[in-house]
């Protein structure tokens, strides 16, 4: 069972109590072509009814090198749960995008287009505003699917792609040795912190640990990946090759000493070369980590044959991967993958699973996200040639936050004949009061994290209970589904079925939300009231 957050009936506002824009980088995917980044101003209204209103004006495509003006969009009415300092927004709705001002665009196409049909989601946390658009523009020369995406909402890691890199330097005394390390992430040349043994890995860094490669797995939108490489550490001990989102510590010659590991600490401000922080910061509770890797061993290690790959979900405080003799009870949950084989050098997708379970006893909250890869699971086996080091090649790591609905549960009891891809249910309440409440509504998820929303209308009609409409966002925000559960007494549901038909006058026609309305559309299931007090569930033909 997901947690129920509840939205109230408001009426309709129009002033606003209070205003503040938002300065982030604006991304937008138009039917999977990803374009440009741009810097751009959002405006958010507090309204009186605590409802909230997103001003994203001139909003301009680059495509071909081009500009191409859409116009403003204005989303008024956006319903809000605050919970824990963190603001959700969710709307759905159509709206007509107005035409923009910014001077030498010739045509706004927005406004040509009518309703436009839009599903936002998004979050004010902090200071910090982050949202997602989705914009049906069936009618435009531009695609059907328009995605954009405003800020960054912490819930992947930064550079996941390994498309930017910059040069690393570890200087020892009047030596200095250099390499290319993705941005965000971490080696020995830019990574290496305490440890009395620290000075000793100039010895592994002369040829660099991690380097730009351009063998890119199969798919990819991007032109790089990462090559990590293994070294030989005083000219006969193998030294894996290893890259973190933390940094790493040399504290023994030993080494599966796990004064040897990967460590972050949320505490501490420290910046790499490149000004990134020697942590990513994590908001949600992903359900796997996927990522593509190709491995080899430079010399076969029989007993040991396997490259390494951990994820570690953290509230933000210390933690060090291996773990030492103390007792960490500051881990949400991992994802590890220990035994990733050769498979003839080839790219495999590895998809492993977080283990939240194992940790639940911790009630730790996820704030941190602390990811080690190597060449080997086990420390200093790796290959103990230096011409033929052990090599593992990664692309394209993505937290993956599930989203499926599994099913619907109303007062204890499972709606009937639930599937995911059908948005609308009849439910049939015992007694004489159909009316429920969010409590009484449960949504089973495949998801760790998802957010689940419920707004409750009670309708004033004999035999007729509640309608909830219920939202459903993953934990990152990227996927939603929406689905209506309308209440009514079993009896009434009863004489529903019975009734085939009647000639009398027709008092009044209901949609299945509860709603009366003078024009039925074609293909849809509607109610029909009689004069004499007969109802007839029938199907607009």
């Amino acid at each position: 069972m997901k947690r129920i957050f509840t939205y109230a009936a408001l009426a309709i506002a129009t002033l606003s109590a209070s205003a503040t824009d938002y300065t982030g980088q604006l991304k937008v995917n138009v039917d999977g072509m990803v374009l440009p980044e741009a810097e751009t101003t959002v405006t958010i209204n507090k309204n009186e009814n605590q409802t909230y209103a997103l001003e994203l004006n001139n909003l301009i495509l680059t495509m071909g090198g081009a500009p191409a003006g859409i116009g403003n969009i204005v989303l008024n009415e956006v319903r809000a749960h605050e919970e824990s300092g963190v603001t959700t927004l969710v709307i759905n709705d159509n709206i007509t995008i107005t035409e923009g001002t910014t001077p030498g665009i010739p045509f706004w196409i927005g406004p040509s287009l009518g309703n436009v049909p839009i599903n936002m989601r998004g979050e004010i946390r902090g200071e910090q505003l982050y949202f997602i658009i989705d914009i049906k523009m069936e009618n435009s020369p531009f695609g059907e699917l328009i995605n954009v995406e405003f800020g960054d909402g912490g819930y992947q890691i930064k550079n996941s792609g390994f498309e930017e890199f910059h040069t690393a330097t570890y200087i020892d005394g009047e030596n200095s040795y250099s390499s290319d390390e993705p941005n965000a992430w971490h080696s020995f040349n830019s990574g290496i912190a305490n440890g009395m043994f620290a000075s000793l890995t100039k010895f592994a860094l002369q040829n660099g640990n991690t380097s730009i490669c351009n063998d890119i797995r199969p798919g990819s939108t991007g032109s790089k990946s990462v090559a990590i490489e293994s070294s030989i550490v005083l000219g006969f001990q193998p030294a894996n090759g290893t890259m973190t989102t933390g940094r790493l510590q040399a504290g023994s010659l030993t080494a599966t000493d796990p004064a040897n590991s990967s460590f972050m600490d949320m505490s501490l401000t420290d910046v790499d070369g490149n000004g990134d922080p020697f942590h990513t910061v994590l908001n949600g509770n992903p359900d796997s980590l996927v990522v593509w890797v190709k491995y080899k061993q430079g010399i076969v290690n029989e007993e040991y044959p396997y490259a390494n790959v951990s994820a570690i979900i953290t509230d933000g405080t210390y933690y060090q991967d291996p773990e030492d003799d103390k007792k960490y009870t500051n881990v949400v949950a991992k994802a590890q993958d220990k035994k990733i084989e050769s498979k003839d050098f080839a790219w495999q997708r590895l998809s492993i699973p977080f283990d939240y379970d194992t940790y639940a006893a911790n009630n730790a909250v996820a704030k941190a996200l602390l990811v080690t890869i190597s060449t080997n699971a086990q420390p200093g086996v790796g290959s103990n040639d230096a011409n033929t080091p052990d090599s593992i090649l990664v692309d394209d790591i993505e937290l993956i936050y599930n989203s499926t609905v599994t099913g619907i549960n109303v007062k204890g009891t499972a709606v009937k004949d639930f599937d995911q891809a059908t948005s609308k249910y009849v439910v049939g309440i015992a007694g004489d009061n159909a009316d429920i409440t969010a409590d009484d509504i449960e949504v089973l998820t495949d998801a760790k994290g998802a957010k689940v929303f419920v707004d409750i209308t009670d309708i004033d009609e004999e035999g007729v209970g509640s309608v909830a409409n219920i939202t459903v966002l993953s934990a990152d925000l990227k996927s939603s589904s929406t689905y209506v559960v309308n209440t009514y007494t079993e009896g009434y549901l009863t004489g529903i079925a019975n009734v085939e038909g009647d000639s009398n006058e027709v008092e009044a026609i209901y949609n299945l939300n509860g709603q009366r309305v003078d024009s039925p559309v074609k293909g849809q299931v509607y109610i029909t009231k009689y004069a004499n007090g007969k109802t007839v569930k029938t199907i607009k033909k």
